[in-house]
């Protein structure tokens, strides 16, 4: 399918089996045999990111931070979950970071207007994951079909808007030679 080359053992900052299949299937269709590994990084961010800024630099740091603790791996990828505030409303989205430890690259998920008791309890400090357990009935519903599965009767799942985010971090990886003057990784 893509013309990257490279060890494709990929390194997940995640356990969450809703973001952990979308990263397989990703990885799976740009290289044959690709394996990927979960483990639990921080994200150097709060619980319920806010904003595009902390929610992007939540999504980099467990990129880097599941590349550098799986020994051998080609790949790091984060995925972070968070919401906007704007005038019409909260805006749940997720950016993705991918990195071969040379350039990184981030994208986003499509996103999903919150309901505004969802926002305003947000708005008040708590974290989505709980405030969906409540309303779905669903125990964990983050490491299911998730809010976006849950608002949208199941016509998309997490997993689904997911994969549709790391692809789009991919681009840049699949057409290199389209983004060659801005591939270098950021320095701390």
């Amino acid at each position: 399918m893509s013309g990257l080359s490279g060890n494709p053992l990929v390194a997940a900052g995640t356990t969450n089996p809703a973001k952990l299949k979308p990263v397989q299937l990703v990885f799976g269709q740009v290289f044959a045999g690709a394996q990927v590994r979960g483990l639990s990084v921080p994200s150097g961010v709060r619980e319920q990111p806010i904003g595009e800024e902390e929610t992007e630099l939540g999504a980099i740091n467990r990129a880097k931070a599941a590349l550098a603790g799986v020994q051998g791996a080609g790949w790091g990828v984060g995925l972070e979950g968070g919401v906007r505030f704007g005038e019409r409303g909260c805006f749940l989205f997720g950016a993705v970071a991918v990195t071969d430890g040379t350039r990184l690259e981030v994208g986003r998920t499509a996103e999903l207007r919150l309901p505004p008791g969802v926002a305003e309890r947000i708005g008040a400090g708590e974290e989505l994951g709980p405030i969906m357990d409540g309303l779905s009935g669903v125990q964990n519903v983050k490491q299911k079909a998730g809010t976006v599965g849950f608002l949208t009767d199941s016509l998309l799942s997490r997993a689904d808007v997911w994969q549709m985010g790391l692809t789009l971090a991919l681009a840049p990886f699949l057409h290199a030679e389209l983004y060659q003057a801005e591939s270098e990784m950021p320095s701390d």
